[in-house]
């Protein structure tokens, strides 16, 4: 949660710029999307990111909306 690995690092995630964590290789796309993190804006990516960016290295989606929710209140509630 606090480093970078196979993503970045998820401390902070809500309301951070997409693509910006310093030291993560990001898809240029990403860095160059302008989505800001907000909670409407994870669950869409958790649903779908090759929807929403699609030049993104993220690889796997989140089908079940409340498994997306409990990730959400969790980056929001602990990862700060």
């Amino acid at each position: 949660m606090n480093e970078n690995a196979v993503g970045p690092m998820h401390k902070g995630v809500v309301g951070r710029k997409a693509g910006s964590v310093p030291g993560y290789d990001y898809s240029a796309d990403l860095k160059n999307s302008g989505i800001v993190w907000t909670e409407d804006n994870l669950d869409k990516w958790l649903a779908g990111p090759q929807a929403m960016v699609p030049e993104t290295k993220m690889f796997f989606d989140v089908p079940d909306a409340q498994d997306r929710a409990d990730i959400i209140a969790f980056l929001k509630e602990k990862a700060r």
